[in-house]
């Protein structure tokens, strides 16, 4: 079938909106008409090099819509169900899947670095006949994708902007606040990021009844929003304030209990051990660049008995995390109706990226 998808054919050039070929579901796969899709650094990282990936590779990562057809061997879904995706699919019988972290399972990791599909196969042609890889398996930048089964979570009854954020930025930021760090009531959280990552960050620490929590930023502007979203102080270093001394203010010299980092920026990776206090948690969720390195002094670790760790796509099972969240929507308790701040068609997928680029607040989607 005919589908339009937006189109990375060579590094740090536009992406370009092609007719492409798409083929039927094979087993354990659905045919899922798109209906939204968030726009995220992950995929400006494809566009710039700094993640390789095969080209050309149709982008999309954090998506939703409706089943449109199935594949053999497919019991639990049918044509019409709402289903968010995971970019991160996983098998339930690896090591990682036994001990909770279904979120690093391995299994499939080889198909979606080769930008296939989980059997090896590609599912998506252009007009030459020359195959097209996939992002993650599932390509949401599309008006259509076959994707794995295992990759589908279906929803309640939710806006498909909604579904196809907690497909990734929500996920990934409520679940480094509840699932990784488990922020304690009354606790102080600091978070580098006021993008939607960074956000969903602080959405996750006020459900853990948080007691300050604390957004640094180099874009003043997003101090409303962030404390739309339960920030209880802001702190803009554009012009040149220092962010740890900024904390160390703030809590009377003891600094954070957490400090999350939303960008993935080495500076911010640096400052984020004197961010915390003693016995404090330091969470890397943002990706820096391929290589990057940074640099701590590992008496402050040591001395105070301070963690740094890392979170990948919330720390989450999927199959359980994006249906929690999705009821925690409709109950009121997670605002994301606000974390939507711009609205696109698939042919402005590059002005998209420009604004989330510009240090736009919130989280860009695009609606097919």
């Amino acid at each position: 079938m005919d589908i339009r998808a937006a189109v990375l054919r060579e590094t740090n050039q536009p992406l370009l909106v092609e007719t492409l070929d798409l083929g039927p579901p094979k087993a354990g796969e659905v045919l899922v008409e798109m209906r939204a899709s968030g726009v995220c650094h992950s995929d400006w990282h494809v566009v710039t090099g700094d993640s390789e990936v095969d080209l050309p590779v149709v982008l999309g990562h954090e998506g939703s819509g409706i089943v449109a057809g199935v594949g053999p061997g497919v019991d639990d879904l049918k044509v019409g169900d709402h289903v968010a995706l995971s970019w991160i699919p996983f098998c339930g019988a690896c090591r990682a899947c036994h001990h909770g972290h279904p979120n690093l399972c391995q299994v499939y990791l080889p198909a979606l670095w080769a930008g296939t599909m989980l059997d090896g196969t590609h599912r998506l042609t252009d007009t030459a006949g020359a195959p097209v890889h996939h992002l993650s398996a599932i390509s949401t930048w599309a008006t259509h994708s076959v994707v794995p089964a295992v990759s589908c979570v279906k929803m309640p009854d939710i806006p498909f902007e909604i579904s196809a954020l907690i497909g990734c930025g929500v996920t990934t930021g409520v679940g480094a606040a509840l699932n990784k760090a488990k922020v304690h009531p009354g606790s102080t959280v600091v978070v580098y990021g006021g993008g939607g990552v960074g956000l969903s960050i602080v959405m996750g620490a006020m459900l853990s009844g948080a007691g300050k929590i604390i957004v640094v930023d180099l874009n003043a502007d997003k101090e409303a929003l962030a404390h739309s979203f339960g920030a209880t102080h802001f702190v803009a270093t554009g012009d040149g304030t220092d962010p740890v001394e900024a904390v160390r203010e703030i809590t009377g010299g003891v600094g954070a209990d957490y400090a999350f980092d939303a960008v993935g920026h080495t500076g911010i990776e640096s400052q984020l051990i004197a961010t915390i206090g003693q016995f404090g948690t330091a969470v890397m969720v943002g990706f820096p660049k391929a290589g990057a390195t940074f640099d701590i002094d590992p008496a402050h670790v040591i001395r105070d008995e301070k963690v740094l760790t890392g979170s990948i796509f919330g720390s989450a099972h999927t199959h359980r995390d994006f249906v929690h969240y999705a009821e925690l929507y409709v109950s009121g308790r997670l605002p994301l109706d606000q974390l939507v701040t711009g609205r696109y068609g698939l042919d402005d997928v590059n002005q998209a990226c420009h604004n989330m680029l510009d240090g736009a607040a919130g989280r860009g989607v695009i609606l097919f």
